[in-house]
């Protein structure tokens, strides 16, 4: 695994994220919004996008943006009810149906979870415009133990470890602190055999074709789980916390 130096926002913002078009009377709004959004000034956007889409109901792009609003803000609830209203109508928004996958896991609800994440991988695998295979989805942000994860999902497993999830902790200037990583079993071996200082490490036999969750935090690293298939995430998860709280990284 390498170290990987970034920023990461706590979600999608979809409508956001989108270029800003020169603002004229009926975009003003958006505009506007969309600014908030990406100042995470939640609450403002909220009450600029309500306001829209009470004059234009049909209108996506403000549905979109009160949706990322009440993302931003943890009303998951309405935030899972705004993306579900989007998707009826425009099925192909793939930024609703990854915010949603973000949604459902705040909500604990692992079956819509799965469902969205199928819908995502079905338009990879057909190579659908607007979605690429090579790209990560942020699918959870989880706070445990004073401490903040972003959690990634890789279509196409990463790297020379075969990763399929990371859990990355940042510092305030965007820097990774820690990681977790769900990887081929043999990629804690090829570095353990490295000379890096080690805790915990697993057999030299292990099973090509399974799956290890490790650790890392640039001074040693050392195996959480190991896995003789591919765990559901949901595992992951669970396997993840009940280290978290267990340990200090």
């Amino acid at each position: 695994m390498r170290w990987i130096w970034m920023s990461v926002a706590c979600l999608m913002l979809s409508a956001g994220a989108q270029r800003v078009a020169p603002p004229h009377a009926a975009q003003t709004p958006l505009v506007e919004g969309k600014r908030a959004l990406s100042m995470k000034e939640f609450a403002r956007a909220k009450g600029i996008f309500a306001e829209y889409i009470r004059k234009h109901p049909d209108d996506i792009q403000g549905k979109l943006g009160l949706a990322d609003a009440e993302l931003g803000l943890h009303e998951y609830e309405a935030a899972e009810a705004s993306y579900r209203q989007i998707v009826a109508a425009q099925p192909l928004l793939w930024a609703a149906h990854k915010n949603l996958v973000i949604v459902e896991a705040a909500l604990g609800r692992w079956e819509d979870f799965d469902g969205e994440r199928t819908v995502l991988r079905a338009a990879r695998e057909r190579g659908a415009a607007g979605i690429s295979a090579q790209e990560s989805d942020v699918i959870d942000v989880i706070n445990v133990a004073g401490q903040r994860w972003i959690v990634r999902d890789y279509f196409e497993p990463m790297g020379r470890s075969r990763s399929r999830y990371n859990f990355e902790r940042f510092s305030a200037d965007g820097r990774v602190l820690a990681y977790v990583s769900l990887e081929s079993a043999d990629a804690f071996r090829d570095q353990t055999m490295g000379g890096n200082v080690v805790v915990g490490a697993p057999s030299q036999t292990a099973d090509p074709n399974g799956f290890a969750l490790d650790w890392y935090n640039g001074k040693s690293h050392g195996t959480i789980a190991k896995y003789a298939t591919e765990p559901k995430y949901e595992k992951v998860r669970a396997d993840f916390l009940r280290w978290m709280r267990s340990a200090k990284v």
